[in-house]
């Protein structure tokens, strides 16, 4: 009877572990000083690391995301902590290709095209000075690896198109028809961005 109670035991145990790998877990994004340093099993380089930075529609999601990365250092925290300032610079760079397209669009709505070079490229200029790498602490960390050959890490931080619009639209220093504008066609300017990526073969 023993026996018959530990297999039927071991049974139950063995059931309960496979409907736990069969279960889909809900993953979510963890703030970087709550997550691993990085994942020491994987030693292949991810794919990302090669990509550098651009603008992508991803499971229906539009993210702005960078690359960024740190060589080795005595304290990891600090190492990788550098690297996501580095991604985060990264992102800001594709930022300000991201408003020059919004910035296109919006002189032909209130110009009718009319507008000359010198005065479009100083609007686009004005418009880039009032974003910071400050402003972009919102950019998620996504995914860090560690080479380990060397130590370097790498990191690649996204940014989402709600996190962009909301935060052009806040910029009490832009003119009211620019941040109304912002709210209704920010996404057009990203998808202008994302095909015109895709035609450098990003």
């Amino acid at each position: 009877m023993k026996h018959a109670a530990s297999i039927i035991t071991l049974s139950v145990f063995v059931i309960a572990i496979l409907i736990g790998a069969g279960c889909p877990q809900h993953q979510t994004t963890l703030p970087p000083e709550k997550q691993p340093l990085y994942n020491p099993n994987q030693t292949t380089t991810p794919q990302w690391v090669f990509g550098g930075g651009g603008a992508q529609t991803k499971g229906g999601n539009k993210i702005l995301y960078g690359v960024g990365s740190a060589p080795k250092m005595i304290d990891i925290s600090m190492q990788r902590d550098r690297a996501i300032n580095r991604g985060r610079a990264e992102i800001l760079k594709i930022f300000n290709t991201y408003i020059a397209y919004m910035m296109k669009d919006y002189a032909r709505s209130t110009t009718a095209g009319d507008m000359s070079k010198e005065s479009y490229e100083s609007d686009v200029i004005q418009v880039q000075k009032t974003i910071s790498i400050g402003d972009l602490n919102g950019a998620q960390l996504a995914d860090t690896w560690r080479d380990p050959a060397d130590g370097t890490i790498y990191v690649q931080v996204v940014l989402d198109l709600a996190a962009v619009r909301d935060l052009l639209a806040g910029k009490g220093e832009l003119d009211a028809k620019l941040r109304d504008y912002v709210r209704a066609n920010a996404a057009k300017a990203f998808d202008d961005l994302e095909k015109e990526e895709a035609k450098r073969g990003k």
